[in-house]
């Protein structure tokens, strides 16, 4: 008789415990680049060079903490931290943002460029989600072009209940707006009912102040196990496709009641 396949065994073992993780779950609120996306660091690796195009000093393991920020935030403190006046500082961000902004809207949508999704099954892993009654939204720190521009590009108009961009509400990643605002879109009322997922620590902060009830990190993106866990995840799996589709078929859609409170 063969021996048994351990490691099977183990991921069969995993995918039990895991099944119902989602079963409370009403709307997944997922991060774009790293975690759905697969670009290979390009936003960060084009923003670094667009601030360095400027004179500003910016080495990488300083980058790195940056992850998942608005890009305005990250420019404003390089900026500041090179001696910017105060007063030239809205100056020298709106330059290199727009420097940005251009260079990014090149890499991400010439013929040549090899944007794709994270996993070659993620479309028809949406699907199952929404076929178990489980809403999609996506959330970003790209400017809303771009957002917008990568969405058609990857089918995820075809699945998205919602999607919105850190310029569209006051504050980005930590702050938990984006989630509230793609609640509201979406009529969940629940926030414990809310699953946040990303690849970077700003994502998991951003899903711990919002509330959530299911935070989960990915490894496919910006930062670490260790990293994320430190953060506040509730779980880290290498990538979004690997957190089990519930087994439960979606509720009876109740919207449509007269509310007589």
């Amino acid at each position: 008789m063969d021996a048994p396949d351990w490691s099977n065994c183990a991921y069969v073992m995993l995918l039990d415990a895991t099944r119902n993780l989602l079963n409370d779950i009403d709307l997944i609120v997922y991060d774009m680049a790293g975690t759905t996306v697969q670009e290979g660091g390009i936003v960060y690796k084009t923003l670094q060079s667009a601030m360095r195009e400027d004179g500003l000093s910016v080495p990488d393991e300083e980058m790195h903490a940056w992850h998942g920020a608005k890009k305005e935030a990250v420019i404003e403190h390089f900026a500041l931290k090179a001696g910017t006046p105060p007063e030239q500082v809205t100056e020298r961000v709106t330059r290199i943002g727009e420097w940005f902004v251009n260079a990014i809207d090149d890499a991400y949508f010439n013929e040549a460029a090899a944007i794709d999704h994270i996993d070659i099954g993620l479309l028809g892993y949406f699907r199952q989600l929404k076929d178990a009654g489980i809403k999609i939204a996506f959330d970003t720190g790209y400017p809303q072009n771009i957002q917008q521009g990568l969405i058609k590009r990857l089918g995820f108009d075809k699945i998205a209940d919602a999607y919105i961009s850190s310029y569209q509400v006051s504050e980005g990643r930590p702050y938990p707006y984006m989630i509230h605002h793609l609640m509201e879109q979406t009529k969940v009322m629940n926030v414990k009912r809310v699953c946040k997922v990303g690849d970077s620590v700003r994502d998991i902060q951003e899903g711990r102040n919002a509330g959530c009830g299911l935070v989960v990190g990915v490894l496919s993106g910006a930062d670490s196990y260790q990293e994320l866990m430190d953060a506040g995840a509730h779980m880290v799996c290498d990538r979004v496709t690997d957190i089990p589709v519930p087994l439960r078929q979606p509720a009876l859609d109740k919207q449509g009641l007269p509310d007589f409170s």
